[in-house]
């Protein structure tokens, strides 16, 4: 077998100029191939920040409080909504009202309400030429 078919070794590790303190673990032995945990009783994951309790408080106060106003807000609104639609309808039923005495009135002085006044009183239609009224001074 020939040296030239075999690849190189890609994972293979390159040798590092390190010292040889840090080739060994906290107990001071020499460790090859192993992992060495340099954090002791310490968690991988990142901690939170420490917060004061009193901070929780004050925050969990301010946030109800800005709710209290929310919902405060919430109901007004709602309250106003009811009177608008309230006052929505009287003024539909005023518009009603008002269509229908205008129509009424319309009925009462429109032309042919006129005509039937005037045939009551005795006055006869002219017909189409005498429908000029000319008035002298």
């Amino acid at each position: 077998m020939k040296k030239d078919d075999v690849r190189p070794n890609k994972r293979k590790k390159k040798k590092s100029k390190k010292k040889s303190s840090e080739r060994t673990s906290g107990s001071g032995e020499r460790v090859y191939g192993k992992r060495v945990n340099k954090r002791k009783g310490k968690r991988s994951r990142i901690p939170f920040p420490k917060v004061k309790p009193w901070k929780v408080i004050t925050g969990a106060v301010v946030l109800g409080l800005l709710g209290m106003l929310y919902l405060k807000h919430v109901f007004a609104t709602q309250e106003l909504l009811r009177e608008v639609q309230q006052a929505e309808r009287e003024y539909n039923q005023a518009k009603r009202l008002h269509s229908n005495y205008r129509l009424t009135y319309d009925q009462m002085i429109g032309p042919a309400e006129i005509y039937n006044k005037a045939k009551e009183m005795g006055f006869m239609n002219g017909g189409p030429a005498e429908k000029v009224i000319e008035v002298e001074k």
